[in-house]
Order: structure tokens, then C-alpha cells, then sequence
């Protein structure tokens, strides 16, 4: 997929931005190229499977609006002078132009006394790394809290400094961040930033998947795409928004701008029960799952990994759950609703369609 217009209609398409005029483009785009047809047919099939901001310049600016224009009772003059009348704007000039000067003053001050400390004392940076099978909960410096998934990386400071608060994800993280509206937290991972004031939310950027998601419960998030920084997209609770993005070169198509935004997964109707953040009560579940994308979360679940001797396997769909199962007995009950079969070596699973 090269074309550029056709990147941005299909993206604009999946998350329902696309305005109706560049909806009937898309659509003529479509019947005219089977390629895109069947480039934007794949994509959605995949996407149906699935308090006050901080302070500003202008709040200062409104203030001395307000000041230069507050007015007093209306006096009769006693007489009517021309020079009267020319020195009162004289002053009144003069007082609005030293408000202003004297608010310009110290708004400078202000950001170049954060700039200042920015450039202060180097950041001093701390990694954790949860293997497989495992999660592991932290307190940031500023009392936020981060559990991490399993295969999971997460760098830190160890003291935040400067106007924002800002940490490194590789893999899962579910992220309850302590409010501060003149300091964001925002949370880089290899394809997006999530910029947020003070909010619960789960993010999942594993590099060995095609697929970066953040799913939000309270508050609300500023997604930016890394590779269409201009792009800002805004979360509601129990939004879920998913970006597809190239692993390797078999899936160059996907360029890093292909997102949708879906709700969140909830366990065969179980309001109390959220599939995107399940992993938190060591618990497995998958809804209408593939077989491939449900292999990923096996692999660390249960440190293997899975090979696919067919590719028909892959498509194959599963709805369950796993808790204390061993690997054996979870593939055995993956058999009984599509017949497959496979053998373990060492950490390897091979996976067999049966003949």
C-alpha cells in the first residue's frame, strides 16, 4: 500500500473520523483497486474481532484583560478638557503597558525557571524487567503506581524533574497515575506517546506484535502517533485504541498510522470483568480470539514458544479462560474445539493441523 491519500482516507475510515465527502472517495478507491479493497477489508475484519487542565498563558492574559478594563462609577467631568481627557489615556496606556510588561515578566520567569532545572542535574534512570510468568508492582517517585506483565520493561527516573513526567514502556503496563496538572505523565513506547494528568489505563506495546493497544478506565489520555506527530487522539473511559504497525517485513503495508478506537473487552458479558486487564489477577482470558494472537499471550504465559506448521491454524478462533492450568492441559482444551495437533521440544511448540 503506497499511495499516501489512500493511507490516510483507510485510517480516517477505521476510527470513524472519515467525513462523508472522503467517504465516497474511499469508497471509489476501493471498487477501482482490488488491492485496497482487500487491503481495507483485512484491516476491519481484524478491528471487529477485537479534572481542570493545568495553568496557561492565557489565563494570565485574561487577568490583565480584566484589570485594564475594570471601570469605576461615572463622574461628570466639571469641565470638559481636551488635555484632561489626553492625559488620562496617556496613563491609562501606561498602566495597561506595565501590567502587561509585569506579567510577561514573570510568566518569562516562570517557564525559564523550569527550563533552568531542566538543564540542571542529569536524570538518574532506573530499568525493572518482569520475566515470563511473572508481574511485578512499583511506586514511581511521584506515588504513582505500575504493574507490569510479563516480558516487560519499564525505565523510570528516579526522580522526576522538570514540567513533565516521562517513562519507557517495552511489553504490559496497567498505570494509576497520581494527579499533578502542571507536571503530564506520558508514557513512550516504540510506536505512540500517552500523555496523561491523573488516570488509570493499560498499555501493551510487545515488540514481537503487530498491534499496540491502551485501554482506558478513568480519565483521559492524549495518544500521539511517533510517526504522525501532529496527530493527537483523545481516550474516554473504557475506550480501547489499537494501532497496527509492521513487525517485519512481511507486513510492510502497515505503516505505523492504521488505528481504530473500539470499547474495551468485557468476559462474556461480565461488567466486572475486563479481558484487557485480566492478566493483573493471573488469569488468561481470551474472547473470539485467533489462535496466533492468543499463541503470543501463551508464550508468556507459559515461556515457550509456538511454531506453525500451517497457517490455517493461525485463523482458527477461541473464546476461554486459563488460570492454573498446566501447558498440556491447555492445548489439550484448545483441542476439543478445533482439532490440531503438536509436539514439545523443549520450549518449542509445534503445531500440526490434523490429517
Amino acid at each position: 500500500m503506497t499511495d499516501h491519500k489512500f493511507t490516510e482516507l483507510l485510517s480516517e475510515k477505521l476510527s470513524g473520523e472519515i467525513s462523508a465527502d472522503d467517504d465516497q472517495d474511499f469508497m471509489a478507491m476501493l471498487a477501482e483497486n482490488e488491492d485496497y479493497k482487500y487491503e481495507y477489508e483485512s484491516l476491519n475484519t481484524y478491528f471487529q474481532q477485537q479534572d481542570l487542565p493545568y495553568e496557561n498563558i492565557d489565563i494570565i492574559f485574561n487577568q490583565i484583560k480584566e484589570r485594564i478594563n475594570i471601570v469605576g462609577p461615572v463622574h461628570k467631568p466639571i469641565f470638559n478638557s481636551r488635555s484632561a481627557i489626553q492625559r488620562f489615556r496617556q496613563w491609562y496606556s501606561i498602566a495597561a503597558i506595565f501590567l502587561f510588561g509585569l506579567c510577561t515578566f514573570l510568566v518569562y520567569q516562570f517557564f525559564n525557571a523550569n527550563t533552568q532545572a531542566d538543564k540542571g542535574t542529569p536524570i538518574a534512570w532506573k530499568k525493572t524487567y518482569t520475566p515470563t510468568r511473572q508481574t511485578t508492582a512499583l511506586v514511581l517517585a511521584d506515588g504513582s503506581k505500575v504493574t507490569l506483565n510479563a516480558k516487560s520493561e519499564i525505565k523510570y527516573p528516579i526522580s522526576f524533574k522538570g514540567r513533565t513526567r516521562e517513562v519507557y514502556l517495552s511489553g504490559e503496563a496497567f498505570f494509576e497515575v497520581e494527579k499533578d496538572h502542571r507536571h503530564p505523565f506520558i508514557v513512550h513506547t516504540k510506536n505512540i506517546s500517552i500523555k496523561v494528568l491523573g488516570t488509570t489505563f493499560d498499555v501493551k506495546s510487545y515488540n514481537d506484535e503487530h498491534a499496540t493497544e491502551t485501554t482506558l478506565l478513568t480519565g483521559k489520555v492524549e495518544i500521539t502517533l511517533n510517526k504522525r506527530p501532529g496527530k493527537h487522539i483523545l481516550l474516554n473511559p473504557t475506550d480501547k485504541f489499537i494501532l497496527l504497525h509492521a513487525v517485519d517485513n512481511s507486513m510492510k503495508h502497515l505503516n505505523g498510522d492504521i488505528y481504530s478506537i473500539k470499547p474495551m473487552t468485557y468476559y462474556k458479558d461480565d461488567k466486572n470483568t475486563i479481558l484487557e486487564t485480566s492478566w493483573m489477577s493471573n488469569r488468561l482470558l481470551f474472547r473470539n480470539e485467533t489462535f496466533f494472537l492468543l499463541s503470543q499471550r501463551l508464550s508468556r504465559w507459559y515461556d515457550v514458544t509456538f511454531v506453525f506448521e500451517s497457517d490455517k491454524l493461525k485463523d482458527a478462533k477461541f473464546t476461554g479462560e486459563f488460570e492454573r492450568e498446566t501447558l498440556p492441559e491447555a492445548l489439550k482444551a484448545l483441542q476439543v474445539v478445533t482439532p490440531f495437533e503438536y509436539k514439545i521440544q523443549g520450549k518449542t511448540i509445534y503445531l500440526y493441523v490434523v490429517k
